[in-house]
């Protein structure tokens, strides 16, 4: 990169990067979300259920990497930038430059836990783990309800209704179901048997709406 690019991208006007996972509303979604909340409260519709799993959005370590690239945490970009701009050269640039991308998502993240590794069962069951605590869900036991602890429909095969704490967070930081796969689009995915097809399909808790679901004979 030479030094007048440099220049160049540094007297740019700075402009939020676009979330790939997010839609514009627009017009027409702020009409609809308005006759919807005026339905709601007429009585002629009901709510959405937002605690079904078909509304929620799964962030792997993988992908909080990526937020925190496409977001800048901590300014680390931007001031990389400024310090190119002001020597003019790409000198001040050192080779951990970005490691603060990393280390502020492992060192003190409150997603982040070390493990004792003392039960190597231990191992397995974190490795399950799925939360709504932290950045982005809720940033605290009091923001708790007693629905988000309930145990949803759209769980069953996905999220496992035993595992989990003893404590307040019960409900809220659970543990995958055997066979849960984690897709790209940020759904999970299980393995469940179509009787009329006589295959197996993956399939997510957006497509089983409106199914009937059974347990094998």
């Amino acid at each position: 990169m030479s030094v007048s690019s440099i220049m160049s991208l540094v007297k740019r006007p700075a402009q939020a990067p676009q979330d790939p996972d997010s839609v514009s509303v627009g017009v027409r979604g702020v009409l609809a979300a308005t006759e919807k909340l005026l339905a709601i409260n007429r009585g002629i519709t009901e709510t959405d259920e937002r605690d079904s799993l078909q509304f929620k959005h799964l962030m792997t370590p993988d992908k909080l990497m990526q937020e925190r690239i496409r977001m800048d945490a901590d300014k680390t970009r931007f001031n990389l930038m400024r310090r190119l701009a002001k020597f003019r050269s790409l000198k001040p640039m050192n080779p951990g430059a970005f490691n603060s991308y990393t280390e502020g998502l492992l060192v003190g993240h409150p997603l982040s836990m070390p493990l004792e590794e003392i039960n190597p069962m231990h191992l397995v069951e974190q490795a399950r783990r799925v939360t709504h605590m932290g950045p982005g869900g809720l940033p605290s036991d009091d923001s708790i309800t007693a629905d988000s602890q309930n145990v949803n429909p759209s769980q069953f095969g996905f999220i496992c209704p035993l595992s989990g704490p003893e404590s307040s967070r019960a409900g809220v930081d659970a543990r995958f179901s055997w066979g849960t796969k984690i897709g790209d689009d940020g759904k999970l995915y299980q393995k469940f048997e179509d009787r009329k097809a006589k295959a197996y399909r993956w399939l997510s808790a957006s497509d089983l709406d409106g199914k009937t679901l059974g347990l094998p004979d």
